[in-house]
């Protein structure tokens, strides 16, 4: 159970988050390219490289860039703007408009499914049904990136909520019953599952 202290920081995560809906109206825009080259975020893009196999979709893709660098083919965002954009700047490559909690594709569709900093964006209790569908998706792998600690890709104010122990345990259960290998290095959580 979440202690008083871990109960203040995720209502000051959600209060980052709703000042943010207030006054933004919730959109949320592609990624800043200032983003891409910070160290922590090359190590992220590397370790999601590195782990991908076969066919590759990208859940919350914003305007492709972690799809593009992967070499995957598929990019998923709910934001119609993002999605353009992405299809200007890498035409080669698919882009769908969808809610990852409700994916238009068959089961299977793909051999891996990357859902790289995107679960914070919902609301923890909607997390499970994300992730139930991306392992439905997934006919081999999926990777799953968070930011972890309170640095500021972790408290950004497009985030609903930080990761914490507990947290990173129910993630984990939420993919059973595929093998997890689960890495910490203070930026991010990084946690590959594998079909059976």
């Amino acid at each position: 159970m979440e202690g008083a202290e871990e109960a203040r920081r995720q209502r000051e995560q959600l209060s980052r988050y709703l000042c943010w809906v207030r006054e933004e109206g919730g959109v949320e825009g592609p990624t800043w390219l200032d983003t891409i080259w910070k160290p922590h975020q090359q190590r992220r893009l590397r370790w999601l490289r590195e782990h991908c196999v076969g066919t590759v979709m990208e859940l919350g893709c914003s305007w492709g860039w972690v799809l593009s660098f992967c070499g995957g083919q598929i990019g998923v965002d709910h934001n119609p703007h993002s999605v353009a954009l992405a299809s200007i700047l890498s035409p080669g490559r698919e882009f769908v408009v969808a809610d990852i909690r409700e994916l238009p594709f068959p089961d299977g569709h793909v051999s891996t499914v990357m859902v790289a900093d995107c679960l914070e964006h919902l609301p923890w209790e909607e997390v499970p049904r994300a992730v139930a569908e991306a392992k439905r998706v997934a006919r081999r792998k999926l990777l799953v990136t968070v930011p972890g600690g309170d640095g500021p890709d972790a408290t950004s104010m497009k985030h609903v909520w930080l990761m914490t122990l507990e947290r990173m345990s129910a993630l984990e259960g939420m993919l059973l019953p595929w093998p997890t290998k689960l890495e910490t290095d203070g930026d991010w959580v990084l946690l590959e599952a594998v079909r059976p």
